[in-house]
């Protein structure tokens, strides 16, 4: 039997309308070489009937609900394909990611993964991230400090992984939380990362269900992050991609504080301000430390339609 190149992992819990566009998307791409793992959540609605309907075209792995780390693990264990792409099921992809990203693992090999560009819907046709931290080859030198400086350059809609390379690393299963940030930081300490290309090739669907979470899962992965870090969870890594991680982490620290100020979660964006207060002096995030009291002091109406990086991360 044929072995894929790509295996592309989504998992998916009770949306099927999304889940059925982002399929589409899937086989409109213009590489082929690929097989698709859908990975069902324990759905209680109509996704399995859906699912059904696509036949020998998918492969699916039924869970009992464990979560998405848990969905996205299944996956990878699953895949036989030498390169990985996710795709969450309520993103989108355009016709060339997938050759657009095979393309630039082939053309370097010693790349662990490599993203594309992506925009949220709310601004389809906006990079949402700077593109000069590439270099002429696309690859992002410094990738963890890069990180750490807010430029947030992996999503895992647009995230390549060659399998090997990336060995055992797996998402984090831990509910409602950024599952997906200790792998993506330890698969930044593995070897150089790329840029694939200079045009959107992912759409990050915004949507209630994933804008009411965001500020809690921020909260709660910060949190998860620190645990990692205090258990030596991230693998050895030199000096200066340690304080590159605990420079990420501190970033996310504010972040999510200012997320639940931004949702109306005021005492909870106080507690988490107050835990943060001694890895943002360590920090020597002093501008944060000083508005961060005064901004709650403000209406919600005048924050809630501020991103953080707009109030001072």
């Amino acid at each position: 039997m044929h072995t894929p190149l790509v295996s592309v992992v989504i998992p998916t819990y009770n949306q099927p309308d999304f889940l059925r566009e982002a399929l589409e998307s899937v086989f409109a791409q213009t590489f082929k070489d690929y097989e698709v793992i859908v990975v069902n959540d324990g759905s209680t609605d109509g996704t399995a009937e859906l699912l059904e309907q696509y036949g020998d075209r998918i492969r699916v792995v039924t869970q009992d609900n464990q979560g998405i780390g848990r969905a996205r693990n299944r996956g990878m264990d699953a895949a036989v394909g030498r390169y990985i792409a996710f795709l969450d099921h309520d993103d989108l992809w355009h016709p060339s990611k997938l050759e657009t990203q095979v393309a630039y693992m082939r053309d370097h090999p010693d790349c662990v993964g490599n993203s594309v560009p992506f925009a949220y819907s709310s601004a389809p046709n906006e990079v949402a991230f700077d593109l000069a931290i590439r270099n002429v080859d696309g690859i992002v030198p410094d990738a963890l400090q890069v990180f750490a400086g807010g430029q947030i350059f992996l999503l895992s809609s647009a995230l390549m992984i060659d399998r090997i390379k990336a060995g055992h690393l797996r998402y984090e299963t831990r509910r409602q939380c950024i599952e997906d940030l200790p792998l993506q930081l330890k698969l930044l300490s593995r070897g150089p990362f790329g840029i694939a290309c200079e045009q959107v090739m992912v759409t990050y669907r915004m949507h209630a269900q994933n804008t009411t979470k965001s500020a809690l899962h921020y909260d709660n992965g910060t949190q998860l992050l620190r645990e990692i870090s205090r258990k030596g969870e991230f693998e050895p890594v030199s000096e200066r991609s340690r304080r590159a991680i605990d420079e990420c982490i501190a970033f996310f620290g504010r972040t999510g504080a200012l997320r639940l100020l931004i949702a109306g979660l005021r005492w909870r964006s106080m507690r988490s301000y107050i835990r943060e207060f001694p890895h943002q002096v360590r920090a020597r995030r002093f501008k944060f430390l000083i508005l961060f009291p005064l901004l709650g002091l403000l209406p919600r109406f005048i924050l809630r339609y501020r991103r953080p990086t707009d109030i001072g991360t």
